[in-house]
């Protein structure tokens, strides 16, 4: 179980570096971070009462709908792809590798980092493409889930496939495979690729 009191950046750079907006915001906290082919993350969302969708989903049984739990898998997957490129950027900026949540954590606590990453965020675009989970247990108002996510492996078109594993205390509520598309901002535009 992820430590839920790590961050790897504050809230204000968590919104700034994400794609999303309120209310499909789906990511809480960065608890977990390690960068490279081999790496992986892992994030938080508590779920409330007070979540837009809660009161029709159902309103005598408050549910997690599946398909935010699936979003949170995009999230926290198009997060991972993010800060590995914001390494590779860093690495080649400073000539100072990046390894370790702390060593990541540190870099994106100044003005320096967060411009960097926010150059990173700019420049590539992307949407979730497709998904393969399975649901295994119900998501309350009240419980936290743990989202893990590592790269199975990126192809030659940009497609990112990610295993995925979303936990509730030792329950897991829902796993699999999604697939995330991510493309240069430049190369799209030269191909005449339209995401917005």
């Amino acid at each position: 179980m992820a430590n839920y009191n790590k961050s790897l950046v504050t809230p204000s750079v968590l919104l700034r570096m994400g794609a999303w907006r309120a209310p499909i915001f789906m990511v809480d906290r960065i608890v977990d971070f390690t960068p490279g082919e081999k790496g992986s993350i892992t994030v938080i969302k508590h779920v409330t009462f007070n979540e837009p969708y809660i009161p029709g989903h159902f309103p005598d049984n408050p549910v997690m709908p599946g398909v935010l739990i699936a979003e949170i898998f995009g999230q926290a997957s198009e997060y991972f792809s993010l800060l590995c490129d914001y390494c590779q950027r860093h690495e080649r900026e400073t000539a100072t590798p990046l390894k370790k949540f702390d060593e990541v954590a540190r870099s994106l606590a100044n003005a320096e980092g967060v411009e960097r990453v926010m150059a990173e965020r700019h420049r590539i675009i992307g949407f979730l493409a497709s998904q393969d989970v399975k649901y295994r247990h119900v998501v309350n108002p009240g419980d936290t889930i743990e989202v893990h996510s590592k790269l199975a492996f990126a192809d030659p078109n940009g497609f990112h496939h990610y295993e995925v594993e979303a936990r509730v205390g030792r329950h897991i509520a829902c796993a699999g495979r999604i697939v995330n598309f991510r493309i240069d901002r430049s190369i799209a535009e030269a191909k005449g690729i339209q995401i917005n």
